[in-house]
């Protein structure tokens, strides 16, 4: 099995990604949702993120530890770790969006995705 490419609290290897993840996270999110595959349009994850998050934020983190986060460990080939992951995200969520997001951005964003959003309708997760 991979390691993830940057440390938990890596947060600082990327400024840029730090700021927006702490100001605006439901961006973030929404595009770790595009680069992970759940979604093609980050605009789409962005919206069900700040849905998600403003309306029931036990419900996102849910959402978030059995969708995106075991999304990008299999393309990555990191090994599974769900109790890992509920604690990072419910306890260091800013980081574990930010070691998402650093970790997408080292691979090639898919050429084509069949998959489209609505914001009438929620992303498939798996």
């Amino acid at each position: 099995w991979n390691e993830w490419d940057h440390s938990l609290f890596g947060c600082f290897d990327d400024c840029g990604e730090c700021l927006l993840a702490c100001c605006c996270p439901c961006v973030t999110y929404g595009l770790n949702a595009r680069d992970a595959g759940i979604c093609c349009d980050g605009c789409c994850g962005a919206f069900w993120g700040c849905m998600l998050f403003s309306f029931c934020a036990p419900c996102a983190m849910c959402v978030w530890c059995c969708g995106i986060r075991p999304n990008i460990r299999t393309k990555y080939k990191i090994a599974p770790n769900c109790c890992a992951d509920c604690c990072t995200v419910w306890w260091c969520g800013c980081c574990a969006l930010i070691q998402e997001r650093q970790q997408l951005k080292t691979a090639p964003k898919p050429q084509n995705c069949h998959r489209k959003c609505s914001p009438f309708r929620l992303p498939t997760l798996l």
